[in-house]
């Protein structure tokens, strides 16, 4: 599926570019600004582990030429848009990863009552999922580390699964999901060259897309996780002065000055 943009870029949600009240959306300055350079040959993605829905949800709030060219999930799926409302799956790629995501579990889901168990005893919860497509906690914030190490002892006998997570969340993925590997195929199918693609976000989960290997134009505002600034220090990404959406905004400001 070849495009006509020029320019890809790829942007976290959380504590990057969404607004929480009062409600759940894009933070409007920011999609008002990506509308702008439309006609410029710029096209935008969200890259979150929001469910596909959530995302979608997302993307109808917003008019016609504000909406995100693909929702990308879960650091797995992608959905492309059709015209000008539905998302439709990348097909043979989505169900690709569903069949590694149900090896895995097959694998690894007789252990949750165990682990589950363990995490409980031992940590605060704040937040629990854990189904069918989801091992994930949120525990203190001082703790978290901890839990990380915990559950990354408990899939060291899995050499298919990963232990990521964001500010808050720890979870469980395969080993191949990544938010860098699901930006790499979106550009290939719409024919972006890595030298057009822009990547921002803030938290651990972010760091696969923003440590070189897709893209050198990547950043993070500036409530970025210091293994996310080191990591776009690192390949001379910017770092804004600014959080949020307010610091995305203008890590895009200064790209875009460069490649138009």
């Amino acid at each position: 599926m070849q495009q006509n943009n020029r320019i890809l870029i790829a942007l976290d949600l959380d504590g990057t570019s969404v607004i929480y009240s009062p409600r759940l959306e894009m933070n409007p300055e920011l999609v008002e600004f990506l509308a702008s350079i439309r006609d410029q040959g710029v096209a935008w993605v969200m890259n979150s582990d929001r469910y596909t829905d959530t995302m979608a949800d997302i993307a109808s709030l917003l008019p016609a030429e504000q909406k995100p060219l693909g929702l990308l999930s879960c650091q797995r799926f992608i959905h492309l848009l059709d015209g000008e409302k539905s998302y439709l799956p990348v097909e043979p790629w989505n169900q690709q990863q569903i069949q590694l995501h149900t090896v895995l579990w097959k694998k690894i889901r007789p252990f949750f009552p165990e682990w589950q168990s363990q995490v409980e005893a031992r940590f605060t919860i704040r937040e629990t999922v854990v189904n069918d497509m989801v091992f994930a906690y949120m525990v203190a914030p001082d703790q978290t580390p901890a839990l990380r190490r915990l559950m990354q002892q408990f899939t060291e006998d899995f050499p298919d699964a990963q232990i990521s997570g964001n500010h808050d969340w720890t979870f469980i993925l395969h080993v191949a999901f990544s938010k860098a590997r699901i930006l790499q195929k979106c550009a290939d199918i719409l024919c972006i060259p890595p030298d057009k693609v822009i990547a921002i976000g803030d938290g651990i989960n972010d760091i696969s897309m923003l440590d070189g290997s897709v893209t050198k134009l990547v950043g993070c505002p500036a409530n970025g996780a210091p293994d996310v600034m080191h990591a776009v220090r690192m390949v001379g990404g910017i770092i804004a002065q600014a959080s949020e959406a307010a610091g995305t905004l203008e890590i895009i400001r200064a790209y875009l000055d460069r490649l138009l």
